[in-house]
């Protein structure tokens, strides 16, 4: 019997990682899949075990590896007569890897981002992640840009199987709605330098002081860095935007539609700060999904968006009269502006690496 065991911090559409491991899960049947996870979500009815701490406590803390390791092992040996296949879509959680690499056929690592390249911060970690990789038999790269950056610093000589695979949604049925009287940028994402926010605001000036408009941009996220937060709004407040720019930290799933639906454009001006940057961004597919057009970071796995769509255009987040040139003339362009035309380059993306995970799982067996 073969078991696909995914650790995992939960199953929900509230994160990242939690979408996507949901949606890897979903190539497989539920009867095949166990979870190891942070927390159980009673939603998805598949085997689920609330057995792993936060992702972030192992790097705070890599000891406590070694404490929840019995617990693990006490659970995996229910299942001596499977053939196992681990999938670490969480990258923190792969340091449980050499200490329990024997109970497994087979090792998938999924390389989303920033995290592969914090496992390298500290010697504790570094060591247990440096013999966790010597177990990865595949790893699915998030993007083009998470491979480049990745790979530059971390040798993967021991693993035989290397994909490049973007993430994909769950494609939802949208109810049209009249777009907001002014025309509305609106971007998706924590409140934090990396996400760029301090460039789509000079973007927002740039178009409404330089170029006569009158543009709205609303800005949806939590705010954990309150200097961040405070600078972002000194810049607001210096160059009369007030009344344009709105900040949103506690937006729940129907609000976060409603805003969607709502505005004209999605961007997100990502930019890479040492080891820390956008892997891909799932808020951009979210936002095709509603039929936004889209302007996309040079510095974003999201780039990887424009091979499927050449009219999607990439911009040196430090182009601001570019980027807002380019927004200007979206907007002003029904064709760029249609639901269809936008929702069709999701279901195309979608297809295309839907299809690329599939033969990538097959080459497991």
């Amino acid at each position: 019997m073969i078991k696909q065991l995914f650790f995992t911090s939960k199953l929900d559409f509230k994160s990242g990682w939690g979408t996507l491991t949901i949606n890897y899960i979903n190539e497989f049947k539920k009867k095949d899949v166990i979870v190891f996870c942070n927390k159980k979500n009673s939603a998805f009815n598949c085997e689920q075990y609330e057995i792993l701490r936060k992702p972030l406590d192992y790097i705070k803390n890599p000891f406590l590896i070694f404490i929840d390791y019995f617990k693990i092992k006490k659970i995996l040996t229910k299942y001596d007569n499977c053939k196992i296949y681990s999938h670490f879509p969480v990258e923190p959680y792969c340091l449980f890897l050499p200490l329990i690499s024997n109970f497994f056929y087979s090792n998938i690592y999924y390389a989303i981002g920033t995290y592969s390249l914090e496992l390298y911060q500290n010697y504790r970690t570094k060591f247990l992640f440096n013999l966790a990789k010597k177990n990865f038999q595949s790893i699915i790269f998030f993007s083009s840009f998470t491979r480049n950056n990745i790979e530059k610093k971390i040798k993967f000589d021991y693993t035989k199987f290397k994909e490049t695979i973007n993430p994909t949604i769950i494609l939802k049925k949208i109810k049209r709605q009249k777009k907001f009287k002014k025309k509305t940028i609106v971007c998706v994402g924590e409140i934090k330098p990396r996400k760029g926010y301090h460039y789509l605001i000079e973007v927002l000036i740039k178009i409404n002081r330089y170029y006569k408009k009158n543009f709205n941009l609303i800005l949806i996220g939590k705010s954990n860095n309150s200097n961040y937060q405070d600078k972002l709004n000194l810049i607001v407040k210096k160059n009369c935007q007030s009344k344009n720019v709105q900040f949103l930290t506690n937006v729940g799933v129907k609000e976060l539609k409603f805003y969607y639906q709502k505005s004209h454009l999605f961007t997100m001006l990502s930019k890479k700060i040492g080891n820390h940057f956008e892997g891909f961004g799932i808020v951009y597919l979210e936002a095709l999904n509603f039929g936004l057009p889209i302007i996309i970071s040079k510095e974003s796995g999201a780039k990887d968006l424009s091979n499927i769509k050449k009219s999607i255009k990439t911009f040196n987040p430090e182009k601001i009269d570019h980027i807002a040139k380019e927004i200007i003339r979206i907007t002003n362009n029904t064709k760029l502006m249609s639901f269809n035309y936008n929702f069709n380059i999701l279901k195309e993306h979608n297809n295309t690496n839907k299809l690329k995970l599939n033969k990538f799982y097959k080459t497991l067996n």
